[in-house]
C-alpha cells in the first residue's frame, strides 16, 4: 500500500496554485511571448511592403553633373553623387547608361555586374536590367534613371 502525497500546505489569505496550474500558466505566458514577438516582427517585415520607403529629401548636391570623360576609362562604373543620390554611370555597348545605385526594396547599394550586364543588389537577390527595370525582385519599382551625354570630353549627368 502506498501512502497518498501529501497535501501542499496552504497559505491563509493566498489562493492556492496547484503544480499543474502553475506550469499550465507558465506555458501560455510563453507562448504567448513568442506570438507577440513573432507578430511584432511580422509587422514589421509586412509594413515594408505596404508602405514604400518615402523620401527624406535629398542630402544636397547638384541637380546635374559633368566630369572628364577619361574618368570612364578601364572602369566598369563610375559612381558620383547627383541631388543627393549615388547614381552609377557605365557604358554598354558603346552607350552611356545612368542610374540610381539605391535599391528600391529596402535601400541597399547596388552594383553593377559587366559580365551579365545588369545591376545586382546583394542584400536581397533583385536584379535590374541596364534602363533600371526589375529583372527579379523583391524590388517593387525600377531604379530611378538619369539623363546622360558627352559634350566634348566631358560626361554629363542629370
Amino acid at each position: 500500500m502506498s501512502t497518498p502525497p501529501a497535501p501542499e500546505a496552504e497559505v491563509p489569505g493566498l489562493p492556492s496554485l496547484e503544480r499543474r496550474r502553475f506550469m499550465h500558466r507558465m506555458l501560455n505566458m510563453t507562448l504567448g511571448f513568442w506570438a507577440l514577438a513573432g507578430l511584432g516582427g511580422a509587422g514589421y517585415v509586412a509594413g515594408q511592403y505596404v508602405w514604400p520607403r518615402k523620401e527624406m529629401g535629398t542630402t544636397g548636391g547638384e541637380s546635374s553633373i559633368s566630369f572628364p570623360f577619361a574618368e570612364m576609362k578601364d572602369k566598369g562604373m563610375v559612381k558620383k553623387l547627383v541631388n543627393g543620390e549615388a547614381v552609377g554611370i557605365f557604358t554598354v555597348d558603346g552607350r552611356l547608361h545612368a542610374l540610381s545605385l539605391v535599391c528600391t526594396h529596402l535601400g541597399c547599394l547596388v552594383g553593377f555586374n559587366a559580365e551579365v550586364g545588369e545591376m545586382q543588389c546583394p542584400c536581397h537577390g533583385s536584379r535590374y536590367d541596364i534602363n533600371g527595370n526589375v529583372l527579379q525582385g523583391p524590388a517593387p519599382a525600377p531604379l530611378r534613371s538619369y539623363g546622360v551625354r558627352v559634350s566634348g570630353d566631358t560626361v554629363v549627368v542629370g
